[in-house]
């Protein structure tokens, strides 16, 4: 059997600005008797197929805490990279994808702060990506969505909502076409918030794969109850 090949690149260099102060870190908050970040590894860990970590952090502090915590909760998993963020989000996975330039399969990109995905969903998502090159987890939108007229808060339009989705993370790729992608975000001097629209910009398609399983992104205090209890349903 081949050895796992796969790259996993957990983010977890962002800010808790939107948590109010209840928490100065959501990816290190408990969550279920285990830190936030901690989830995400596991998940990624039972799949068998991720042969190389590579975490983002924020400053010195976080990572000194970030390394105890590893050690602590999950001594199996090896941290084999750990990158500096930057400023933005884009410019963290940047900054990693930097540091495996020369891998030649799948790179995972996930949002630290989603500990709720299942090891289930990280495997579609990959096995759509193996076929296509570039696949994200996303979930179709409950709601009818209002787009706003520039500069106000007014409807301009309403997208039929069968064709809106949430985009999620993981979102994969081959590592060679997200670098490119993101390489030539930071020539332009592009702003993205996701992956996906990144490698858009290459013409590449990407392939939405639907996840029926909650996967929130920890923003606000309140997402840390619903998480709680979402993991405490699946018990």
């Amino acid at each position: 059997m081949a050895s796992p090949s796969d790259i996993l690149i957990l983010l977890a260099a962002g800010s808790a600005r939107r948590m109010q102060g209840v928490v100065a870190d959501k990816t290190t908050a408990q969550l279920s008797g285990l830190p936030v970040f901690v989830h995400s590894l596991r998940a990624f860990a039972a799949t068998g197929h991720i042969g190389r970590i590579i975490l983002t952090y924020r400053d010195d502090e976080q990572l000194k805490f970030l390394q105890e915590l590893v050690t602590k909760y999950c001594s199996e998993i090896k941290v084999d990279s750990w990158v500096k963020g930057g400023a933005e989000r884009q410019d963290s996975v940047l900054a990693a994808l930097e540091t495996c330039a020369e891998h030649k399969g799948l790179v995972h990109i996930h949002d630290a702060a989603r500990p709720l995905v299942t090891t289930e969903a990280i495997l579609k998502v990959r096995a759509k990506a193996l076929e296509v090159g570039a696949a994200i987890l996303a979930s179709r939108s409950a709601d009818t969505v209002k787009i706003a007229r520039a500069g106000e808060a007014a409807v301009d339009s309403s997208p039929d909502r069968h064709l809106v989705w949430s985009a999620e993370t993981p979102q994969v790729f081959r590592t060679a076409l997200v670098l490119e992608a993101y390489r030539k975000v930071k020539e332009s001097h592009r702003k993205v918030t996701d992956d996906s629209s990144a490698v858009s910009i290459l013409g590449q398609n990407v392939a939405l794969v639907e996840n029926l399983d909650a996967n929130l992104k920890l923003t606000r205090p309140a997402d840390l109850a619903l998480a709680e209890m979402i993991l405490g349903s699946r018990r």
